[in-house]
């Protein structure tokens, strides 16, 4: 197996302790443990999400499917996306 299909595996194994949590969730309630179990999957979909990206594997044009590993760039958005938003203060700083 190449880097590609390990860090695919790993992600499609990942997405399916997110499913068993969730069904984990459903029947026991959202408890602390349940919370801390969910917040340890998040933590391996993000490192498994950074070790990817450190090995040039994934693709940042299009959303992917389930186990799929999806990049989020990390450059700032296009300023004039922004262009008719008021800012927290409203449109004249005030």
């Amino acid at each position: 197996m190449g880097v590609k299909d390990d860090l695919t595996a790993a992600a499609g194994h990942v997405a399916g302790l997110r499913r068993a949590v969730t069904a984990l969730r459903a029947d026991l309630g959202n408890t602390i443990d349940v919370q801390r179990l969910r917040d340890d999957v998040v933590r391996l979909a993000d490192d498994v999400d950074l070790v990817a990206r450190a090995a040039g594997v994934g693709s940042q044009d299009r959303a992917g499917g389930p186990g799929e590993i999806v990049f989020i760039p990390d450059e700032d958005y296009d300023p004039s996306m922004w262009s008719d938003a008021d800012d927290e203060l409203g449109p004249h700083g005030g």
